[in-house]
């Protein structure tokens, strides 16, 4: 193999991609039953941006790298650094609620629709405050 500079690095051992990627492809690897990830078989991504009511900047996240409803808000807390988001499903009182778009331009609460039709249907989210996403829901 070619070397990189004088070091003697070969260029196969660089890693390319954003940090955590890998964490995320073996993440969908187990989920889907395969031992390793390769590159012919890979899950598809689908990646949203994420907007939270109050802070200046978006997050990124792959919305098919979780499980169902309560993974994706747990990583929503821990990416804005809150522990005040929730499910609008009756059961807590959360400061915050997450809504997402979906492919009709509607603004939905997340968790309404079962997870697999979230995932294919979700443009973008935004976690806004829960009294201003009351209006959304199905059951309200």
């Amino acid at each position: 193999m070619a070397s990189y500079g004088d070091d003697g690095v070969e260029l196969t051992e660089l890693t390319l991609g954003p940090p955590g990627a890998n964490a995320r492809r073996a993440r969908r690897a187990r989920r889907s039953g395969r031992s390793s990830p390769s590159s012919s078989s890979m899950v598809q991504a689908y990646y949203v941006k994420v907007s939270m009511d109050g802070t200046p900047y978006l997050r990124k996240v792959d919305v098919a790298a979780y499980g169902d409803y309560l993974e994706l808000v747990e990583a929503l807390n821990d990416m804005f650094y809150c522990s005040s988001i929730g499910l609008m499903d009756g059961y807590g009182e959360w400061e915050h609620a997450v809504v997402y778009e979906d492919g009709d331009g509607d603004w939905m609460l997340v968790g309404d629709v079962p997870w697999e039709m979230f995932v294919s249907s979700c443009k973008r989210m935004r976690v806004m405050r829960a009294c201003e996403a009351r209006g959304l829901s199905s059951n309200a």
